[in-house]
């Protein structure tokens, strides 16, 4: 009745312009498409009363049309020129992993200032107190003083005990030949950092602070020939020997201690170097230590200042292998485990 009416007055209105024909027809048409129109706004309309009532979904946020971008922060230091690191950091509660993302460095100081010729820079990174025994270290890049490493690594761990713990970046030259230089170091107290989410990270680096205790450095070289089950132990040389006394120079030499579970079954040790805290000796002490025993051997390190009359003063000493002790020494054993048949070099921190 309502579009009946409807019609027939848009039908008398436009009488007048038109023929009686046109009329009639354009006003089925018109009739036909008004009733179709409001059919189908009636069916939209449900449509989106039905979606508004019944979709779960509906005013839920999409996380994926906000990306959270990463906060980024500055660590300034007093004792800055030596350059800067670029790291981004991330605890995974999927995992249950801390994640440290070393993207670069830049303007590092080069290992010899007089020279300054490139350096070979590598950076170890470290989480203290430690979390397990592995050695964290970037690949090396060569001839660079802004390296871009772009490396990830992770530390286990829960999250709250992140907060007590020290991330820490030790910065080195590579010399394949000679003592591996620090170019400096970055500590990030975690407790002041938020990884719940990503942080980025511009940090300055500090000159490579001694630690209380330590007596100077040794350079140790391992292998082990299965064939043969020979442990070489090669002492190389040392470098700052700190001494006790007055004196201006020491006599050192060094002893290796063989331990099998912890106990002391033979030990070696190499000739006296007169008058110097930067000795050089190069002479290699071997053990026989079939492959089964192997895994129980660990080795004592002891550099001492010779003294005719009594046995030496401890000058310094490091513990190489053993499964009780995290860090470099841990990591070194391992290499030499995993390379067989290889000598396998590295620097090594005397402590008394």
């Amino acid at each position: 009745m309502f579009e009946d009416l409807q019609i027939s007055r848009e039908s008398r209105a436009i009488q007048p312009k038109t023929s009686s024909m046109s009329t009639t027809s354009r006003s089925s048409m018109r009739s036909e498409q008004f009733t179709d129109d409001t059919s189908s706004i009636s069916a939209k309309s449900d449509a989106s009363v039905d979606s508004l009532i019944f979709d779960p979904n509906f005013g839920a946020i999409r996380p994926d049309l906000y990306p959270r971008k990463d906060i980024v922060l500055q660590q300034s230091s007093l004792d800055g020129g030596q350059g800067r690191l670029h790291t981004r950091l991330k605890y995974d509660f999927r995992t249950c992993d801390f994640v440290v993302h070393l993207i670069e460095a830049q303007d590092l100081p080069p290992a010899d200032p007089v020279t300054g010729t490139f350096s070979d820079p590598y950076i170890r990174i470290s989480l203290l107190p430690c979390v397990d025994e592995r050695v964290r270290q970037s690949s090396v890049k060569r001839r660079t003083l802004n390296p871009y490493f772009n490396e990830y690594f992770k530390f286990p761990l829960d999250f709250d005990d992140l907060k007590e713990k020290t991330l820490v970046f030790h910065l080195f030259d590579y010399d394949k030949f000679s003592r591996h230089t620090s170019l400096g170091e970055v500590e990030i107290s975690m407790a002041n950092v938020d990884v719940s989410n990503s942080v980025e990270m511009w940090c300055d680096v500090q000159k490579q602070h001694k630690v209380a205790g330590e007596s100077g450095e040794i350079l140790i070289s391992l292998s082990y020939l299965p064939t043969a089950e020979r442990l070489t132990v090669v002492i190389m040389k040392a470098k700052e020997l700190k001494l006790s006394t007055a004196a201006p120079s020491a006599d050192p030499f060094v002893r290796v201690s063989l331990m099998v579970d912890g106990k002391k079954v033979k030990r070696k040790k190499t000739s006296v170097r007169r008058g110097s805290v930067n000795p050089v000796w190069n002479e290699a002490l071997a053990f026989n230590v079939p492959a089964e025993v192997l895994p129980k051997v660990s080795l004592e390190v002891s550099v001492l200042d010779h003294d005719l009359i009594g046995h030496g003063e401890m000058l310094g000493r490091c513990l190489l292998g053993g499964t009780d002790k995290p860090g470099e020494e841990q990591g070194h054993w391992k290499d030499m485990l995993t390379n067989q048949r290889k000598s396998v070099a590295m620097w090594h921190i005397l402590r008394k």
